[in-house]
């Protein structure tokens, strides 16, 4: 059987634990810290390219405006064309 800790050894084996747990909270909190900095910059990319998909869905949108407006004035030009 082992013998019993004294005081100052209990004191040390405590201490020693606490720092463990130090370190793996430090270790714990740089993981943390570089996962969060990596969803902190494929949010940045992500809003970059809505960016861009809003600015094609507004040159797409202009460009349908224009062809329906072009496929009415020829719809009226052929119609009133053949008015009598």
């Amino acid at each position: 059987m082992s013998e019993p800790l004294t005081q100052a050894q209990d004191h040390d084996r405590r201490i020693g634990r606490l720092e463990g747990m130090a370190e793996q909270s430090v270790e714990q909190d740089r993981q943390t810290n570089t996962r969060l900095n990596s969803i902190e910059r494929s949010i940045s990319e992500v809003r970059k390219e809505i960016s861009e998909v809003r600015k094609e869905i507004a040159a797409l949108t202009r460009w349908l405006v224009g062809m329906q407006i072009a496929t009415l004035l020829a719809l009226g030009t052929l119609i009133l064309s053949r008015l009598p």
